[in-house]
C-alpha cells in the first residue's frame, strides 16, 4: 500500500511539473526581437515576403502558445519550434535587405540615366510637332511637362543620395513613364 502510494504521489507530481511547463517568455522576447531587427534593417520594404512569413510564425507561435498556456498540461514544444522558425525567418529576411537594395538602386540609377535620353526625344518630338490653331497651349504646357519632368530628376537624385532607393525606383519610373507619354501624345496622328 505504502509503495502504491509513492508510486501515485510520484506520478501526480510529474503530471504536475508536465503540466505546469514554463511559457516561453524567452522564447518571445528573442523572436521578436528578431522581427524588430529585420525592421529596422528595412526587411518590411525591401523584402516584405520574406518579412510577412516571419510575422505570420511569430503570430502563429503567439497563439498556439496562449493556447497551450490555458490547457492543464501545457506543452510548448510546437510553439517553441515556431519561434525558432521566427527568429530564423526574421534573420534571413534581414540578411536579405542588403542585396535586394542594391538591386533596387541599380534599377533606379538606370532609370536616372535613361531621363536625359527620353527628354532629348521629346524636346525633339515637341519641336516638330504641328502648329496650327489651337496648339500654341497644348504644345506650352507639354514643353512645361517636359521640363518638370528633367528638374524633377534632382529629387530623384537626393531621394537616392539619402538611401530610399525604393522611393528613388518609383520616382525615376513615374518620370520616364510621364515622358513616354509625353511623346505618345506628340506622336503624329496617322
Amino acid at each position: 500500500m505504502r509503495t502504491f502510494l509513492t508510486l501515485s504521489f510520484t506520478v501526480i507530481l510529474a503530471l504536475m511539473l508536465v503540466g505546469c511547463a514554463k511559457y516561453p517568455q524567452a522564447e518571445i522576447d528573442a523572436a521578436q526581437a528578431a522581427l524588430n531587427a529585420a525592421k529596422q534593417a528595412e526587411a518590411d520594404r525591401y523584402v516584405p515576403d520574406l518579412y510577412n512569413a516571419a510575422q505570420k510564425t511569430l503570430n502563429d507561435a503567439l497563439a498556439l502558445a496562449d493556447k497551450e498556456k490555458e490547457a492543464f498540461f501545457s506543452n510548448y514544444d510546437e510553439a517553441l519550434k515556431l519561434f525558432a522558425s521566427t527568429k530564423e525567418a526574421a534573420d534571413n529576411s534581414a540578411n536579405a535587405v542588403a542585396a535586394k537594395k542594391e538591386e533596387v538602386k541599380k534599377e533606379a540609377e538606370a532609370l536616372v540615366a535613361r531621363v536625359p535620353e527620353e527628354v532629348k526625344n521629346a524636346k525633339k518630338m515637341w519641336q516638330k510637332a504641328p502648329r496650327g490653331k489651337g496648339t500654341r497651349e497644348a504644345l506650352a504646357a507639354i514643353k512645361a511637362d517636359i521640363e518638370a519632368q528633367e528638374k524633377a530628376v534632382e529629387d530623384v537624385n537626393a531621394t537616392l543620395t539619402a538611401g530610399d532607393f525604393l522611393t528613388a525606383r518609383q520616382k525615376a519610373q513615374a518620370i520616364v513613364d510621364k515622358l513616354l507619354a509625353l511623346q505618345a501624345e506628340l506622336q503624329p496622328k496617322k
